[in-house]
């Protein structure tokens, strides 16, 4: 139960910041995606189920937030959070470039991933997708230094006991 609060908090913590300290910092129309970067650390903690999980959930609140179609972002965040806790076993370097290039790359997949939806939507323009991606993945890099290391220290504080069976 504590785990649930505590990653729930991450994400209304997340939403409320995005929607309104980082609403007006905008970078030639794009804004930060935060939701993201707490995916990327949550799966980096706990693995691909608690990863994809807490993606879905995630990207369920940031779909009601923002007025996207529901389930854009829930199928985005869902699958990165899950691709991030797959490639965390890989990741065997304590080097913070290796942290900080994972989230980047995450952020750029997930804008790409989130404008391709909206692209077979007919919502969004190939233009658009194509120039939001890199410019999301740049604000992204200079916000993971605050947002990376508090969200992964509670993902690991709160991460569930394994349950070994026979």
């Amino acid at each position: 139960m504590r785990r649930v609060v505590a990653l729930a908090a991450v994400i209304v913590a997340g939403v409320v910041l995005q929607s309104t300290v980082l609403a007006g910092f905008r970078l030639a129309g794009v804004r930060p995606d935060l939701l993201v970067l707490a995916v990327v650390a949550v799966a980096m903690a706990s693995g691909p189920t608690s990863g994809a999980l807490f993606g879905f959930w995630a990207g369920l609140v940031a779909d009601l937030e923002s007025g996207l179609p529901a389930g854009v972002s829930s199928l985005v965040y869902t699958a990165v959070g899950y691709a991030v806790g797959l490639v965390r076993v890989y990741v065997v370097s304590p080097s913070a470039w290796v942290h900080l290039a994972l989230a980047g790359a995450a952020s750029l997949v997930s804008v790409w991933a989130s404008g391709l939806v909206l692209r077979v939507l007919d919502l969004s323009s190939w233009s658009f997708v194509a120039r939001s991606g890199p410019l999301v993945a740049v604000y992204n890099l200079l916000l993971i230094p605050f947002v990376y290391p508090i969200v992964r220290s509670i993902a690991e504080r709160v991460r569930s006991e394994k349950l070994y069976r026979w």
